[in-house]
């Protein structure tokens, strides 16, 4: 028996759940091409790429892609600078500090190990924001950086243009994956900034994206019950706890929007 061992992302993100990869292989078949946008862990991107997916990653975020960069590149060293003493912090105020200025060294090496280094001190997983907690700074999760290697069907690209014009360019025969995490209906919050490391998304927008059929969208959210009623027109597949497939809306924790 062939026993899938699928890569465990080094990086956190508490932002969202990103805990349904068994059900978007469900609806995604093996052989296919998946455009992932606002790309940031790759939770849901290396277990896809891992099980017969050629994944074609996008992000618009110069820090999160020379992190990735750095790692494919060289983990060896990238291990080697994390694990030192030299990018140690002490107290809250130095980490406060870093949280506005890390993306501003000139060595991308250094920026992709102040990128590590925080997201695991970070109580939220984004390097910009949370308060400091370094309990899963571990040697062990160090370690696991100079062996780490992504999946040979996955690709990360730099864009600067949004998921919106990357989609409408996209192959009609292609899925299109958004990792959306957290669901917010507000008007104000699509002109909201956020942090450097981060993708801004507008679920308006996306409502709006789900009603073209020309392209395959497959949208993941945290269970938001507003989510039923804003994408009533869409396929909607409820996700629990252990990320199975549920009808019971008291039991998910997931939501997967698909409009195919």
């Amino acid at each position: 028996m062939l026993i899938l061992v699928t890569q465990v992302t080094p990086i956190l993100d508490n932002t969202k759940k990103n805990g349904c990869a068994h059900a978007l292989k469900e609806l995604i078949p093996p052989g296919s091409i998946i455009n992932s946008y606002a790309f940031y862990d790759g939770k849901l991107e290396f277990s896809l790429a891992d099980d017969k997916r050629f994944v074609n990653a996008h992000t618009s975020s110069t820090p999160v892609y020379v992190f990735w960069a750095c790692l494919m590149h060289d983990p060896e060293r990238l291990y080697a600078m994390v694990s030192s003493d030299c990018l140690r912090f002490e107290g809250e105020a130095i980490f406060s500090t870093l949280q506005d200025m890390w993306h501003q060294h000139s060595s991308p090496f250094i920026r992709a190990s102040l990128f590590y280094i925080m997201n695991r001190c970070s109580s939220t997983g984004l390097i910009s924001s949370g308060d400091l907690d370094p309990t899963r700074l571990t040697a062990t999760a160090m370690a696991k950086l100079k062996i780490f290697k992504v999946p040979e069907s996955f690709h990360l690209n730099l864009s600067p243009m949004s998921f919106e014009e990357q989609i409408s360019k996209a192959d009609s025969q292609s899925y299109n994956l958004i990792p959306a995490g957290h669901f917010n209906y507000n008007l104000f919050e699509a002109g909201k900034s956020v942090a450097i490391e981060e993708t801004a998304i507008n679920h308006r927008q996306l409502i709006n994206l789900c009603k073209n059929k020309e392209n395959k969208l497959v949208i993941t959210y945290d269970y938001n019950e507003k989510i039923l009623s804003a994408f009533k027109k869409n396929r909607i597949v409820l996700v629990d706890k252990y990320g199975r497939k549920t009808k019971h809306k008291e039991r998910a924790e997931e939501i997967i929007v698909a409009n195919f």
